[in-house]
């Protein structure tokens, strides 16, 4: 895709207005400070009222679409007019503001990418709402079906209660659902994939338990707690609002003991209770083992089954065999639970 200077074309586009216009709409969209100001704040630099900067900045629109067909622009224009469009047709025809802008490569420049899609007559815009964050479309049907289309995804996990894989949306709700997805305020990523409700803790972890939980699932095995810090660290570089917070092993360590959804199944080593795994310390679990298993086992046996469920020495297993006020030997060589 062609180069384009976004700042090099909005100043071509307005070098020839009336001071006053060029200044109101330099003010309003940041083309000189890169930051907007409101109509309000330009009507009190220029002396005016807020209606008539509104009517100043309309006018300066027009005349800045009737300097693209001037001939020394059109050029330079049309070239920038179309890495956008080409750039949202890569993007199913819509795409979040702040996502566009970063699609373009525009971010320094970004009053002036934001100038040229309002100038843009193919370009269709959505304010930001309390639902919304603001986007830009080639088509306006999609600006227009942005809120039923958000009502029904909301509804699907409202019901459904969980985060769902992009595909099964895809397949529900059609192959353009990512944009839609992307623009909402109340749907949000997981920073497993998943697309669920931005309030849910597996789709925006707050605290260290729930970004614990995530790993460790994610994982799938038991993992030294070091391993579910390290993780988590990994984990918060993709959500942007935790991208600097520091994670210690020490405080997930801590975080890990306190929660009944984490079990410890060997020298500072977690598992999910969801798995199955048994809570308590080795013998717990081996006297757990001998109930479900009619109180009688073989040696062997019982040491590889607590193995499988904790993660300590052999050493270890035989030396709380030899526990008398638990487990009894039988002359066959199987084990007893005491009763």
């Amino acid at each position: 895709m062609v180069k384009v200077s976004f700042e090099k074309v909005s100043y071509e586009l307005i070098e020839q207005l009336s001071p006053r216009v060029r200044d109101v709409l330099a003010g309003r969209f940041g083309l000189d400070s890169g930051a907007p100001q409101t109509l309000e704040a330009v009507g009190r630099q220029q002396g005016i009222t807020r209606e008539r900067v509104r009517q100043i900045v309309q006018e300066g629109l027009r005349l800045a679409r009737e300097n693209i067909r001037e001939a020394k622009n059109q050029a330079r224009a049309a070239a920038a007019f179309e890495r956008i469009a080409e750039t949202l047709r890569r993007a199913e025809s819509m795409k979040r503001e702040d996502l566009l802008l970063q699609l373009l490569e525009a971010q320094e420049a970004a009053p002036h990418a934001l100038f040229l899609l309002t100038l843009g007559e193919q370009f269709y815009h959505q304010r930001e709402t309390q639902e919304f964050y603001p986007f830009w479309t080639l088509e306006k049907d999609m600006v227009k079906n942005a809120r039923p289309l958000h009502e029904r995804l909301l509804g699907f996990f409202q019901k459904k209660k969980s985060p769902a894989e992009q595909e099964k949306l895809e397949l529900l709700y059609g192959k353009r659902v990512l944009p839609y997805l992307e623009v909402s305020k109340l749907i949000e990523r997981s920073p497993e994939g998943r697309w669920g409700l931005r309030t849910w803790p597996e789709v925006n972890p707050r605290g260290m338990r729930d970004k614990a939980y995530l790993v460790l699932r994610q994982s799938g095995q038991p993992l030294h707690f070091t391993e579910v810090a390290s993780l988590i660290a990994r984990m918060q570089e993709n959500l942007v609002l935790q991208k600097n917070k520091t994670v210690l092993p020490q405080t997930v360590h801590n975080e890990l003991i306190k929660d009944p959804r984490f079990v410890l199944i060997g020298r500072g080593t977690y598992g999910l209770a969801d798995w199955g795994l048994t809570p308590g310390t080795v013998k717990d679990v081996m006297c757990s083992i001998l109930r479900d298993n009619g109180k009688t086992m073989p040696r062997a046996k019982l040491i590889a089954e607590t193995l499988e469920l904790r993660r300590v020495k052999e050493s270890t297993i035989l030396l709380n065999l030899q526990d008398r006020r638990y487990f009894l030997r039988n002359g066959d060589g199987t084990y007893t639970l005491k009763t």
